[in-house]
C-alpha cells in the first residue's frame, strides 16, 4: 500500500506520539543496576554461615524509582539460581541490614520479607526489597544487602567446593528495575577443619598417667585442630575488649550477621574403660597468632563416653587471624585408677559446633532458644581428609590412649613331657607385698598367663592360657596338662616356653622329673624378659656397635 505525502502525516505524528508516551513510562519508574557481589567462604557443616553481600550499582542517567504506575517497586533476591538453591537462617532482626547511599534517602529502601519457600522441589531462602517512587539516583549510587546467614548444611553447598548462587527479579513491575547480571555468586562451601590424632599407650602399673617411671609423665598423645580455611573460625568478640575494632562488622559498624557466640569446637571421647578415673581437660590451647582455644565445660555420661568442649578466642579477627590458617594442639590428661585392671582404647573425634536448631526449610530464625550463630551439623572429625565432612557420614573416632597391662615375661628354656618324663612349673603373681613393704609395695594386679611352646625340632606350636590368677597366688601345673588342649593339640613336648603373665611381679620355675616325681632331673628359676612396651624391643645384632645399646639381645634378668 503507498501513502501520499498528506495521508503521511497523521501517521507519523500518531507514531511519535506513542514512542513519546513510552519513554515516558519507561523512564519514570525505572532503575538500571550493576549487579557487584561480594562472595566469601563459608563451611559446609554450617547451619548459620553468613554468606556474600550484593552491590546493586546504579548504571547510567535518568533513573527514577518506583513502577511505571507511580507506586512502590520491589526487588527479589532468590537465592536459588544456576543449580544451587539455599534457605535463609536469619531475619532483619538478627543480622540481615540493607545500606544505600543518600541518593535512594526518598526511596527509602528497605527489606519487607525474609522467608523460606520451595523452589523447584529446593527449600530457597527470598528476600524483598522494598524502593518508594520518586527518588531519582544518579550513576554509582548504591543498594547493599548484608550479613545474610545460610543453612549451608541443608543447601547446594553441603558438597564441599559448591559456588553458590542467587538471581534478582523485578518483582511487582517487570520494567521497573532491570539487573546487569540478573544472578550472582554468594559463596564457595569448603571444610571447616582438619584434625590429626597422635596416640599413646598407657601402662595400668603406671597411675595416674600410664606412663613409666613415676606414673607423672606426660603421655605423647595430642589432637591437633586446623582450619579448612584462613577465615572458617570466628571470634564473638576479639580481644574480648567490648569493641567492635578487631571484628568482623559490616557497613553500619555491627558485628556482620549478629553473632550469638564463637566457633566451638566439642571434643568426643568414646570407650573409655572402668580403668580411667577421669578426664583432666587443657584450659586453653594456643595458636601461632596468640588465638586460643578456651575450655567452657566437660561432661561424662558414666558409660564410656566424655565430651570437652571448647570456644575460640582471638585478639584480632581481621588483621590477624583472618589472613593465618590456625593449628591448635589440645592434650586432655586420662587419669587411671589405682589397682585397676580394665584394658580398652579411648577414641576421639571433634565436631564443630554448637550444634542444631532450625535447618531445612523452617522459616529464617524459627527457634529462637536453639538458632545460635553461627552453629553446625554435629559430624566428627578424626583425620586429615575432609571427604567425610558431610552430614550422616563423619569419621570414626581414632585412637587416643590405648590402656593396656603391664605384663610380666618368662622364659622356661627347658620342659619335656613324653617317654616317661614331665615338668612342674610355678607361676608366682607377687605383686601382693604390702604386708613387707606397706605403701611403697606393688600395685596389686589380677590377670591370666598365656604359655607359647616352641618344639626342639619344629618350632612354634601353640598356646595355652590359664585362667585368672589374684594377687598374693601362686599358678601350679604339669606340662602334660597343658597339652593336647584346643589350642595345644600336641600330647607330647620338648623345647622352650615363652610365658606371658597379665601381670607384673611374676617369679616362676620348673621341674623336669619322671612321671612319678620320684626322682628330679633338673630344676631352674625361668628368665624374666623385660617388657618391651616399658624397656623397649628387642635389640638387634647390628646394634652391639653401638655403645649406647651394649649389650645386644634381650637383657634377660630376673
Amino acid at each position: 500500500m503507498i501513502f501520499s505525502k498528506a495521508s503521511r502525516l497523521p501517521v507519523l505524528a500518531a507514531v511519535l506520539c506513542l514512542l513519546l508516551m513510552g519513554f515516558a513510562g519507561a523512564s519514570y519508574g525505572a532503575v538500571r543496576f550493576d549487579v557487584v557481589p561480594s562472595p566469601t567462604e563459608v563451611i559446609n557443616t554450617g547451619l548459620s554461615e553468613v554468606t556474600g553481600s550484593f552491590n546493586l550499582i546504579v548504571r547510567g542517567t535518568g533513573n527514577v524509582t518506583g513502577t511505571s504506575t507511580g507506586g512502590s517497586a520491589q526487588i527479589g533476591i532468590i537465592y536459588n539460581s544456576q543449580g544451587t538453591f539455599m534457605p535463609i537462617d536469619n531475619t532483619t532482626a538478627t543480622g540481615i541490614k540493607i545500606f544505600f547511599s543518600s541518593a535512594f534517602a526518598t526511596a527509602a529502601p528497605s527489606i519487607v520479607a525474609v522467608f523460606n519457600q520451595p523452589v523447584g522441589g529446593k527449600c530457597s531462602g527470598q528476600i524483598t526489597i522494598n524502593l518508594l517512587p520518586g527518588a531519582q539516583p544518579p550513576e554509582l549510587s548504591f543498594i547493599r544487602v548484608e550479613g545474610v546467614r545460610g543453612r549451608i548444611a541443608a543447601s547446594s553447598g553441603v558438597t564441599q567446593g559448591t559456588d553458590m548462587y542467587a538471581s534478582l527479579q523485578s518483582i511487582n513491575d517487570p520494567t521497573a528495575n532491570s539487573f546487569n547480571p540478573d544472578f550472582v555468586r554468594i559463596c564457595k562451601s569448603l571444610p571447616g577443619l582438619l584434625v590429626q590424632v597422635n596416640r599413646a599407650s598407657l601402662l595400668l602399673c603406671f597411675p595416674t598417667t600410664g606412663v613409666p617411671p613415676t606414673g607423672t609423665t606426660t603421655p605423647g598423645y595430642s589432637i591437633k585442630i586446623t582450619e579448612g580455611f584462613a577465615r572458617a573460625f570466628v571470634d564473638l568478640d576479639a580481644g574480648n575488649d567490648g569493641s567492635n575494632a578487631n571484628d568482623r562488622v559490616d557497613s553500619g559498624g555491627n558485628l556482620l550477621g549478629a553473632p550469638t557466640n564463637s566457633t566451638q569446637f566439642y571434643v568426643l571421647m568414646d570407650g573409655i574403660p572402668a580403668s580411667v578415673n577421669s578426664i583432666t581437660w587443657p584450659d586453653s590451647s594456643p595458636a601461632a597468632t596468640g588465638a586460643v582455644l578456651k575450655f567452657i565445660s566437660a561432661t561424662s555420661d558414666g558409660a564410656g563416653n566424655s565430651v570437652g568442649r571448647y570456644s575460640y578466642e582471638t585478639p584480632d579477627q581481621v588483621n590477624v587471624s583472618d589472613i593465618a590458617v590456625e593449628t591448635f594442639t589440645l592434650q586432655p590428661i586420662i587419669v587411671l585408677k589405682t589397682n585397676s585392671t580394665a584394658t580398652g582404647i579411648v577414641n576421639v573425634a571433634v565436631t564443630l559446633a554448637p550444634n542444631g536448631g532450625s535447618a531445612a526449610c523452617e522459616p529464617p530464625g524459627n527457634n529462637a532458644s536453639t538458632d545460635v550463630r553461627p552453629r553446625f551439623v554435629l559430624v566428627p572429625v578424626s583425620d586429615a581428609d575432609p571427604s567425610n565432612e558431610v552430614p550422616g557420614a563423619g569419621d570414626p573416632s581414632l585412637p587416643y590412649g590405648q590402656i593396656i597391662r603391664c605384663n610380666c615375661y618368662m622364659l622356661f628354656t627347658y620342659v619335656t613331657a613324653g617317654s616317661g618324663f614331665n615338668t612342674g612349673i610355678a607361676v608366682a603373681n607377687t605383686s601382693q607385698d604390702s604386708q613387707v613393704f606397706g605403701t611403697s609395695g606393688a600395685a596389686q594386679q589380677v590377670g591370666a598367663i598365656t604359655f607359647y611352646f616352641y618344639s626342639a625340632t619344629q618350632g612354634y606350636r601353640g598356646f595355652f592360657t590359664t585362667g585368672t590368677i589374684s594377687f598374693g597366688q601362686t599358678y601350679i601345673a604339669l606340662l602334660s596338662q597343658m597339652l593336647g588342649t584346643a589350642n595345644m593339640a600336641d600330647t607330647t613336648f620338648s623345647g622352650y616356653i615363652i610365658a606371658k603373665a597379665e601381670f607384673q611381679y611374676c617369679h616362676a620355675v620348673s621341674y623336669i622329673a619322671d612321671n612319678a616325681f620320684a626322682a628330679t632331673a633338673q630344676g631352674y628359676q625361668a628368665l624374666i624378659i623385660p617388657d618391651p612396651s616399658i624397656k623397649g624391643t628387642k635389640r638387634f645384632a647390628s646394634d652391639s656397635g653401638d655403645i649406647t645399646n651394649l649389650p645386644a639381645g634381650e637383657g634377660l634378668n630376673n
